[in-house]
């Protein structure tokens, strides 16, 4: 009896460290497992990182009887996520799990999505299995620590599978088109007649000899202007606008319709003589107070004169109503190109259609406009724009919202809606284009409290739940900034259609957020779906022509230069966009994107310096 007892005592050890063994062995030959990511590195998709882990397993290495628990756990300096478990069990297991046979080894892929947290570039993906022997897999969502305690269990060994995480999709410029209301205020509302004179080019001394000058019958004009003081009134304001047509040297134009008013102004005064002199010989003015009179009559005249530059307005509006036969091209390529250099030459390349241009629509460009305002003297676009934040208690709702779009500095822009808002509390376009304002500064507490009563004032407002949209995607509520957008693009709102992209890049789907910005040129969210969808070259192109060359545009084009290989590029790129932010310093160290050019000279003396 004593030595059966013994026997199979002796037998349960041999089996107990022949299991043990057999898990042992796999732990000393876990070197052999491979993990590979994919990709590599991870990427950021949308708001979310998808986790694929491609496992190969060796033949002859997994145990019959075995578990294996895993569980990824992503690390990155400010945090870390396990993520969700799974296991691989041998032949003679039961229970949910990948079975991974003993003689042929196996492959398995783990697949989890992780939210995207701010400063996960540099995270880190790693493993440590956990071996047991068992004839069942114990429950699927078993915690680590449930796992350590079945029976012999032990830790296979540590493996980094990644390292970097591509955060490059969430540089999308979440601003998106903001939707302002225009200001209902004309400078000239009250006008009553005009008339425009013509020059030649590179002139600005008045020929009525000039062919267009004949054409347009312009003296005749100048005459209808001149009978109307004699034989009616005498306007107590005459506005003076002066432009050159864009072609050549823009400082040149710049000069040239400066000239262009003066000549212009000088032909009024001596209408105005003209005029008054006749007038006095009307009113039976004796010769020798004639002189005296004009005088007088003309301190009662304001003339504001303005050179208006290059009309490049005016030109779009006149090829859009032309029979040019290529007019969409030339006007794409006017809205596209931001460098007017660039542009007038890309005209000029096609020589066929320039050709037409310079013929019937350059002419009618290079003129000087006299207006007639005779219900009293208005306010002049820059006293307008001073008054707006020196004595705004005397300006209209409307001048206020006029004065504010005479700005191209945004925290003066809010300013003077906020004016607005405060003095016309009911008037919905002053809360919306302040907080549309707001939104852009990112004063995002401001801005929700601006829209939320725009949206009160007038519900359904199609601009009002546009901003009302973006600005959820502020607040990184990608939902209801959808919802946002449904409702003001089937209102109408060209700005929701295009903000849609935005959602669509958050939600990673890059090619619908491509097809909905088809036909935009030279936009910073257009590059960056360009180059998420593998177009690199073309999101060059795109950032080249942004009219505004920000830090966000010059970093993205390093990144697109990085891809290419293309270290000078990336080198300047870079450069230029750290002087302009030197926050993006930090962010290229963690970038992966520049991970194969951390260790260039350039690059450290860039973001450490």
């Amino acid at each position: 009896m004593k030595k059966s007892v013994l026997s199979v005592i002796a037998i349960s050890m041999v089996l107990l460290f022949s299991g043990c063994s057999s898990i042992k062995k796999m732990q000393d030959n876990h070197n052999q497992v491979r993990y590979q990511i994919s990709p590599n590195p991870m990427e950021a998709n949308g708001d979310n990182v998808v986790v694929t882990i491609n496992g190969n397993i060796p033949e002859g290495y997994f145990q019959k009887d075995a578990v294996v628990y895993l569980q990824p756990v992503l690390t990155w300096a400010t945090g870390e996520v396990n993520l969700t478990p799974m296991n691989l069990k041998g032949a003679k297991v039961d229970g949910n799990g990948k079975a991974i046979d003993k003689k042929t080894g196996g492959r398995f892929v783990y697949k989890d999505t992780v939210a995207y947290r701010q400063g996960m570039e540099g995270a880190k993906l790693t493993l440590n299995p956990i071996a047991y022997k068992s004839k069942t897999v114990n429950e699927a969502n078993a915690t680590r620590s449930e796992a350590l305690e079945n029976k012999g269990a032990i830790e296979l060994g540590n493996v980094k599978v990644a390292e970097g995480i591509n955060s490059t999709s969430n540089r999308v410029d979440l601003r998106g088109d903001m939707a302002l209301e225009a200001p209902h205020y004309t400078v000239k509302e009250s006008e009553l007649m005009s008339s425009d004179i013509y020059f030649t080019v590179n002139l600005a001394d008045v020929n009525w000899g000039n062919a267009i000058n004949k054409k347009m019958d312009a003296k005749k004009g100048i005459e209808t202007m001149k009978s109307y003081i004699v034989n009616n009134q005498v306007p107590k304001q005459i506005f003076v606008n002066a432009w050159a047509s864009p072609e050549g040297e823009e400082s040149f134009n710049i000069g040239l319709s400066k000239k262009r008013a003066e000549s212009t102004v000088k032909l009024v005064d001596e209408m105005l003589n003209d005029a008054l002199k006749e007038r006095a010989k009307v009113e039976n003015i004796k010769k020798e107070d004639v002189d005296k009179y004009v005088s007088e009559a003309k301190k009662d005249v304001v003339i504001s004169s303005n050179a208006k530059g290059e009309d490049w307005e005016n030109f779009i509006r006149l090829v859009e109503g032309s029979t040019l036969k290529e007019k969409n091209t030339v006007i794409n390529v006017v809205k596209s190109q931001p460098d007017k250099i660039r542009r007038e030459q890309e005209i000029r390349n096609m020589s066929v259609v320039f050709r037409q241009i310079e013929e019937d629509i350059l002419p009618t460009l290079r003129r000087g406009e006299i207006a007639f305002n005779f219900s009293g003297v208005q306010k002049t676009d820059q006293e307008i724009a001073k008054m707006a934040t020196t004595n705004p208690d005397n300006l209209t709702f409307d001048e206020l919202m006029y004065a504010a779009s005479l700005t191209h500095n945004y925290a003066n822009k809010l300013k003077i809606y906020t004016t607005a808002t405060e003095r016309f509390a009911s008037e919905w376009a002053g809360w919306n284009n302040a907080g549309a304002v707001a939104l852009y500064l990112n004063q995002l507490d401001d801005a929700k409290r601006f829209l939320e009563t725009a949206d009160q004032i007038s519900p359904d407002n199609a601009q009002v739940l546009n901003n009302l949209g973006l600005l959820n995607l502020a607040l990184k509520d990608v939902t209801t900034a959808e919802n946002y957008f449904n409702r003001a693009s089937d209102l109408g709102s060209e700005q929701a259609d295009m903000n849609k992209a935005i959602v669509a890049i958050k939600q990673g789907k890059y090619e619908n957020a491509a097809e909905k910005l088809d036909g935009r040129k030279c936009t910073y969210n257009l590059a960056l779906i360009q180059l998420l969808t593998g177009n690199t070259g073309n999101a060059i192109r795109t950032l080249d022509c942004c009219m505004d060359q920000t830090s966000e545009v010059n970093y993205l084009r390093a990144v697109c230069y990085a891809r290419l290989d293309d270290v000078p590029s990336l080198i300047k790129n870079l450069r230029e966009a750290c002087e302009q932010e030197p926050a993006y310093k930090y962010q290229a160290k963690q970038d992966v994107e520049f991970k194969r050019y951390w260790s260039l000279i350039d690059f450290q003396n860039i973001v450490n310096n």
